[in-house]
């Protein structure tokens, strides 16, 4: 095993979202046959792999295959960029009565912010790989998103915050805040996601809180002050939801407070057209 066989790192990314009645049917029309597995794609797909294979390996990279020695910064690229990215389209499009990311995009100021939030949270976060500019990547990430065809709801994208955060923003969060910079636009992602975890939009209507944590999350919610100091302190206090380095940073925590206070008072739209 050691001689001969190698376990390498590859990173995938292509946008698939939950198959509806109608991708069945389009398929069936494509197909002349029901397919019950079939699944809508963007046409925009990536395929990395560390280039460590004892045996040799097909000519992966002729069709279009990104071979590299180390997949890690390219899996930063896409969790940070384009996953982050995606967590705070779903929030907020969601918190506004927006059904789809694509329909979320076309929010009032939402794009300027998400720019921001590449420009001066992501891409100072870690080290790209060698020839790829964040900023690049993700202004080509957006337009992935704006695609209206791919009816991707916000709310799928909403599941599972608590597994999908960590890698996606607070990693980001915490690298930032041990270089000793700032990290406003990532706490903005994360009161987004306690403004969601509260249960309601900003028209009064119920939200689907479905988390692995829901339970622990809720709880902590109801037993503190019905504030947003209160609603930070309880789940900022959960180790197995926000890691310590991120709870335990009052720069961190005072930005968190600040966006969910905006949020709740304001609203989303209302919170982004005040940015400055």
């Amino acid at each position: 095993m050691a001689d001969n066989v190698t376990c390498p790192g590859t990173m995938v990314d292509r946008i698939v979202p939950a198959s509806t009645p109608e991708t069945i049917e389009v398929a069936r029309r494509a197909l002349g046959v029901t397919d019950l597995a079939a699944v809508a794609a963007e046409p925009y797909a990536q395929w990395v792999i560390e280039d460590d294979f004892p045996g040799g390996r097909p000519g992966w990279e002729h069709a279009g295959a990104v071979l590299t020695d180390d997949a890690g910064p390219w899996e930063r690229l896409k969790l940070r960029t384009l996953n982050g990215v995606h967590s705070a389209i779903a929030y907020l499009g969601a918190l506004a009565g927006r059904e789809t990311i694509a329909e979320a995009l076309e929010i009032a100021h939402l794009r300027d912010v998400l720019r921001r939030l590449i420009a001066e949270d992501v891409a100072a976060s870690f080290t790209p790989p060698d020839g790829v500019r964040v900023v690049d990547y993700g202004e080509q990430v957006l337009a992935r998103f704006g695609n209206a065809a791919m009816r991707h709801r916000t709310l799928q994208v909403a599941l599972d915050g608590s597994q999908k955060l960590p890698q996606r923003v607070l990693h980001t969060i915490a690298d930032l805040r041990a270089a000793g910079r700032s990290a406003r636009w990532g706490a903005l992602v994360v009161a987004s996601w306690l403004r969601f975890a509260l249960g309601y939009a900003d028209d009064g209507r119920a939200l689907p809180f479905q988390d692995p944590l829901a339970g622990p999350i809720r709880a902590a919610l109801d037993a503190g002050p019905q504030t947003p100091t209160g609603a930070v302190d309880a789940v900022f206090a959960l180790r197995e939801v926000i890691p310590v380095e991120v709870a335990e940073d009052e720069e961190v925590r005072a930005d968190v407070i600040a966006w969910l206070s905006a949020l709740e008072r304001h609203g989303v739209e209302a919170t982004l057209a005040g940015v400055r």
